[in-house]
């Protein structure tokens, strides 16, 4: 959307009682101008990557006085490639034994997008909208997974090779009515459809050596086949007593549904391969959250408060029946709860661009879909997954500190925070003889602590830096866990350690329309359940040139190739190191046509709510 159409840009870091209270993330909203121009816009975009990928893409709006309309149409194929290494020690009672592997991966997939959607003010005070978006497409990817081993009980060395294929289809339909009865006074109904489905068909073939000669195959063929959908429907009341106060209601309804059938056959060939009833599953989920909402704003001179509170009743239920069983006969995991999310803010404006503000909020994070499937992800044969369908909510309280300072060309941000988490879910390791096992558990409390900096600064009129700095306490309590099955308990010991991550993004204007961005960011070690992830850092880079109505665009993703996850984790009987490295060094180039009529507009909505803007350029996807 062009740029003269935004009126601001909100970033809400620790959102009220009126947004949902799921995760831990932030909000941006946009707000556009009432009187933006009305006519037509849109481009045209099409690039390519140095890995293989393309794409090609294109978008219009349309701007009349009783409609706006948007459309997009866009093909995105990627390559992809990854790998990455797990050592690990084995301390058995007689001895110390090592098994080690390194896997490399690469994949190749295409997807088409499209969007559309249109918003009719029926009235100068009623407005029907409609949104809708579809996306279908295929993929595919190889694995290879070398082992070597030194255990006299098990093979010296190993070779594993999967190879999967997919084909996946989604897709959204939303209707909206928005009734104005003044400014800053008004009701908005949203009510929502999403689908999403993918069948895939994954082999695995193995090979392993023995000590003595010998050599043993295996052959798994797993046909899966995900489902999901859901239901929203939202209801919003705004209304602006006057200048200094203003209340809001709603209410938001999630009803999700998924059924994932997985079914596996085994054998040392192809040929000989049959039903594996062990490895069948299927998941069934359902969620169903209800919420309601109140908040109260107000203003008494240079003091501003908002007051909130937000009620969600959630019942959600599993089911996994074995193969052959009715849903009817097959034991359901259900759990209802309620839960109050109250939020409070107050601000003070101070002279001179200053202002300090203080807020409360209770969030939640409901453990997703793949925490609660106990689908055995057996990719990896020493190395299984698999969720937890007993797996409880995580609850957190967090408080801030906020002071603000703005100059003409420069501001400061200082954020003080402390934030509680109950039930924290995270993952857990253990030894089932040869193989490592993992899954999710609600093991403990975590009390985090810190200070986030931020200062932005407009240097020579050509240098926009942005730099921000989080500095923090973590401490993540002692935790038991049975795995059961006559396996040793799974024991952590509280830990504690101070850690900090910075950002730093860096627009550059250059003469002849050029401008360049580089955008560096850095995560120290810090400690997570059973051991501590390691450092991390990446730097990416980008340069633009217009040309008039075309522009072209290189950008350069992980230019140190760097970006990568390690950790160290420990347990009963077991140490092991593992690193995992995702995409590597990539550059891709796109060329985009804008086009557009503009001549002015008396009116328009206030809010977007994201979806109509128009197109989105998928070369950053």
């Amino acid at each position: 959307m062009p740029a003269e159409s935004i009126e601001r840009v909100e970033v809400i870091t620790n959102p009220s009682a009126k947004y949902s209270p799921e995760g831990t993330a932030g909000i941006i909203n946009i707000i556009l101008k009432r009187d933006r121009k009305a006519g037509y816009y849109g481009s045209a975009q099409a690039g390519a990557d140095t890995r293989g990928g393309y794409n090609a893409s294109a978008n219009i709006n349309y701007n009349s006085e009783p409609l706006d309309a948007y459309a997009s149409l866009g093909y995105h194929r990627h390559a992809r490639r990854s790998g990455g290494y797990t050592n690990r020690l084995n301390y058995n009672d007689n001895d110390t034994t090592f098994l080690n592997q390194e896997n490399t991966s690469k994949g190749y997939g295409g997807n088409v997008f499209t969007r559309m959607g249109m918003t009719y003010r029926v009235t100068e005070k009623d407005h029907l909208s409609f949104n809708a978006f579809g996306m279908f497409g295929n993929g595919n990817n190889d694995r290879t997974t070398n082992y070597v081993s030194n255990d006299p009980n098990s093979y010296t060395t190993s070779q594993r090779i999967a190879s999967s294929e997919n084909d996946m289809k989604g897709g959204n339909f939303e209707i909206g009515y928005k009734r104005e009865f003044g400014e800053d006074h008004n009701i908005d109904f949203t009510a929502s459809y999403n689908i999403w489905g993918m069948e895939e068909t994954s082999i695995y073939d193995q090979i392993s050596h023995f000590a003595n000669n010998t050599s043993y195959t295996s052959y798994q063929r797993q046909l899966r086949d995900i489902n999901n959908k859901n239901w929203e429907i939202q209801l919003d009341y705004v209304n602006k007593l006057n200048e200094n106060h203003k209340v809001e209601a709603g209410y938001k309804g999630t009803l999700g549904r998924e059924n994932s059938p997985v079914t596996t056959f085994s054998g040392s060939t192809a040929a000989n391969a049959e039903m594996d009833y062990d490895l069948y599953n299927r998941f069934i989920y359902n969620r169903d959250v209800h919420a309601f909402y109140g908040t109260y704003s107000g203003k008494w001179n240079a003091l501003s408060y908002q007051a909130g509170l937000r009620g969600e009743y959630s019942n959600i239920s599993t089911q996994s029946p074995a193969y052959g069983e009715s849903d009817s006969d097959a034991s359901r995991f259900r759990t209802e709860y309620f839960s109050l999310f109250p939020s409070a803010f107050v601000s003070y404006a101070l002279p001179n661009n200053n202002e300090i503000q203080v807020n409360y909020t209770r969030r939640i994070s409901r453990p997703w879909g793949g925490q609660l499937n106990p689908f055995m992800n057996i990719t990896d044969s020493t190395n299984i997954s698999f969720g937890n369908p007993y797996l409880d909510p995580q609850y957190s309280n967090s408080f801030e500190l906020n002071y603000i300072k703005s100059w003409d060309n420069h501001m400061f941000s200082f954020s003080g925070y402390y934030r509680t988490t109950d039930n924290v879910i995270q993952r857990i390791s253990y030894r089932d003889g040869d193989v490592m096992k993992s899954t999710f558990q609600n093991i403990a409390e975590t009390t985090s602590a810190g200070t986030e900096l931020v200062l932005k600064n407009n240097l020579f009129s050509i240098l926009d830096l942005t730099t921000t700095a989080n500095l923090y306490y973590y401490k993540l309590d002692g935790f038991t866990y049975s795995p059961g099955d006559g396996l040793p308990l799974v024991t952590g010991d509280k830990e504690e350690d101070f850690s900090w991550n910075m950002r730093m993004i860096a627009n550059v204007k250059l003469p002849k329309a050029i401008t360049l961005q580089l955008n560096e960011s850095y995560n120290s070690k810090q400690v997570i359940a059973q051991g501590e992830r390691k450092a991390s850092y990446s730097l990416d880079g980008g340069i633009r040139k217009s040309f008039g109505d075309i522009s072209v665009s290189v950008n350069a993703r992980d230019i140190l190739d760097s970006r990568k996850r390690s950790s160290i984790t420990h347990g009963a009987g077991f140490e092991q190191e593992s690193e995992s490295w995702w995409g590597g060094r990539q550059v891709g180039m796109t060329v985009t046509y804008s086009f557009g009529n503009m001549r002015p507009k008396r009116s328009q909505r206030d809010r977007d709510n994201g979806n109509a803007g128009g197109g989105y350029d998928e070369s950053y996807m």
